[in-house]
Formats: structure tokens, C-alpha cells, sequence
């Protein structure tokens, strides 16, 4: 039993962390940010000078929506969830960013940037209960189009169709943002439980690191599947809201910050090994440092989107702006029958 326990563990162990034949991991330390800044290629000059003119535009973006929040929507409390998934791209873009400065600071900075989206996540739980007016109020609404809880959602249970369908309960309801809710304190635990081992142990924290990115990506999975269930109970009811284009904003960004280098970088392209070692950072790092690249990429791509989507003139969100815009709408028009009027006596 216990042979089998470790090898279903070096398998998800090979599927985490590949080892590229090219180089090994032992060859060289990791360098620091001033040996690194001081002996780039060229490829790297380039791929950090894109990166930060794109950083720039996520957070002058950022500016911008965090304006209109504050301008043109009256509810505070609807304010500050807002403010939390204003931040979701530039704090991606910037853990990124500062990851492809300073490799030694690339998984600490992944893992608080995984652990900001986890409580966005709940951010948006909170924010849908609130459009609602409330738990109470959410499920009555739900009760009264006789709309239950379909438990056919990513990342597994979407391909079982046999799946039941739940009461749209108060109960049922506190269950799926309980999936939510849990994710953010079991990382938050995690990371520290990482840190005091590695500080602990050394070397010898590889089997608790192990066990630790096993529990931490089954508590992924859950909040993932909670989130996508409430959404999709909720996407009739508050698309004035531009509810679901906020939601898959937020779950495509944490699909690329979260799933991209595993899947992409090193299950396709350090196995294959398709990215090298350089003179200082070996095939891992490399990887990590164009993974990084491309997230910034994805970020500034999503804000720009974001701003498009979520404009105010299309989102019941902005109430101030949409009663602004139809007080100068009719003061345009009293000032037209007014000008037409005089110009009919002359």
C-alpha cells in the first residue's frame, strides 16, 4: 500500500516539476536581482523593457477604473468589494513583473498572488449576495423561478451529466461559499507552514512541500467549483450588473497566474525541453521568467478588456453615471426646445 502511496506521488511530483534533461537544477544557485541585472541577455532586455511598459499601463488602468468606482457608484460597501477586483490585474502584472527582476522572489510572489485572487474570489461571492440584497433574498429569488442548483461545474463534475441538481436552500448556499471561503485561509496556512519548514528543515522539506501543493491545489479545486456553480445560478439575474463578464475576467486571469506555467511551461515545454539553460538562470527558472513574460502580457490584455466590458454606460454598477448622463441628456434637450422656441419668434 505504501509503495503505491509513493508512486501515485513522484507521478504528481514528475507532473509539478519536470526535470528537463538539458540541465539540472543543482548546476547553479539562483542568482540575486543585482547579479542577474548585471549580466542579461538580450532576449531578457527586451522581454523586461515590453513588460514594463505594459505593467505601467495595468496600473494607469487600474487609476482609471478605481476613479469611476469612486466617482459614479453611491453604495460604499459596494465600493470596497469593487476595489479588491480593481487590484486583481496589476497586483498579477506586478508579482510578475517584480518575479522576472528578482527570481529568487518568483514562487513566494505566485503564491501571494494565488492567495489575493483566492479572496477575490470570495470578494465576488460577497458582492453577488449583495446585488441581491442578501442570502435570504438571493434564495428566494432563486425559489421563485423555480431554479435549482446545478452541480455540473468546472473543474470535474461539469462531465458527469448524471449529476442532481440541489434545492436552492439557505443552506445549500452558505455550503458553496463556504468552497469559496475555505481556499484563501487554507493557503494562507500553507504558505506559513511552508515557510517554517523550509526555514526548519532545509533541504529536507521536499516530501512537506509536496503534501503542502497537494493540499493546496484540492482547496483550488473546490473554491474553483464553488465560484462557477454560484455564477451560473446568478447569470440570468444580474446581467444589468455585467456580473458574469466581471466573473470571467476574474477566473480567466487566475486560469492564466495559476494554471499556465504548470500545464504549459512545464509539462509541454521544460519536458519537451524546448527552453535551455542560460549563463545564469537554469531551464526552471527560464521558464518561470518567459511564464512571467506572458502572464504580464495576458494581464494587460484583460484590463483593456475589462475597461471596454465594464464600461459605465453598460453597467448598472455605476448608478451616479447613468443618473449623470440622463440629467444632461434632458438639460441638452430643454436647451434645444429652448433655442428652437426663440428662433421660431425671431
Amino acid at each position: 500500500m505504501e509503495s503505491e502511496v509513493e508512486s501515485v506521488l513522484r507521478l504528481v511530483e514528475t507532473l509539478m516539476m519536470p526535470q528537463g534533461g538539458n540541465c539540472s537544477s543543482s548546476d547553479h544557485d539562483t542568482p540575486s536581482v543585482r547579479e542577474f541585472l548585471h549580466n542579461l541577455e538580450p532576449f531578457q532586455v527586451v522581454l523586461l523593457t515590453i513588460a514594463s511598459s505594459f505593467t505601467f499601463v495595468v496600473f494607469l488602468l487600474a487609476l482609471v477604473h478605481w476613479y469611476y468606482v469612486y466617482r459614479y457608484i453611491s453604495l460604499e460597501d459596494r465600493r470596497n468589494k469593487l476595489y479588491w477586483l480593481i487590484a486583481v490585474f496589476p497586483v498579477a502584472s506586478g508579482c510578475s513583473f517584480v518575479g522576472m527582476m528578482v527570481p529568487r522572489t518568483a514562487l513566494i510572489l505566485t503564491a501571494c498572488g494565488i492567495l489575493y485572487y483566492l479572496m477575490c474570489l470570495f470578494v465576488l461571492v460577497s458582492l453577488c449576495r449583495h446585488l441581491f440584497g442578501g442570502r435570504s433574498s438571493f434564495c428566494n429569488s432563486l425559489q421563485y423561478d423555480s431554479r435549482p442548483i446545478d452541480m455540473r461545474s468546472p473543474p470535474f463534475c461539469c462531465i458527469i451529466p448524471c449529476m442532481p441538481k440541489a434545492e436552492s436552500s439557505e443552506r445549500n448556499i452558505r455550503r458553496l461559499e463556504f468552497l469559496v471561503l475555505q481556499a484563501p485561509i487554507v493557503r494562507a496556512v500553507i504558505i506559513l507552514s511552508d515557510i517554517v519548514a523550509v526555514a526548519e528543515m532545509r533541504e529536507n522539506a521536499s516530501t512537506f512541500l509536496r503534501y503542502s501543493d497537494m493540499a493546496s491545489v484540492c482547496s483550488l479545486l473546490l473554491a474553483i467549483f464553488g465560484v462557477h456553480t454560484l455564477a451560473r445560478v446568478t447569470s440570468n439575474k444580474l446581467s444589468d450588473y455585467c456580473f458574469m463578464s466581471m466573473f470571467r475576467l476574474v477566473d480567466v486571469s487566475l486560469l492564466f497566474f495559476s494554471a499556465q506555467q504548470p500545464m504549459l511551461f512545464q509539462n509541454v515545454l521544460l519536458r519537451f525541453e524546448l527552453i535551455d539553460c542560460g549563463p545564469l538562470l537554469n531551464a526552471q527558472e527560464n521558464a518561470t521568467f518567459v511564464c512571467n513574460f506572458v502572464i504580464v502580457c495576458e494581464m494587460a490584455l484583460l484590463s483593456v478588456l475589462a475597461t471596454v466590458l465594464l464600461a459605465p454606460r453598460r453597467n448598472a454598477l455605476f448608478d451616479l453615471y447613468r443618473s449623470s448622463a440622463k440629467s444632461v441628456r434632458v438639460a441638452s434637450s430643454l436647451n434645444e426646445t429652448e433655442q428652437s422656441i426663440i428662433e421660431y419668434e425671431m
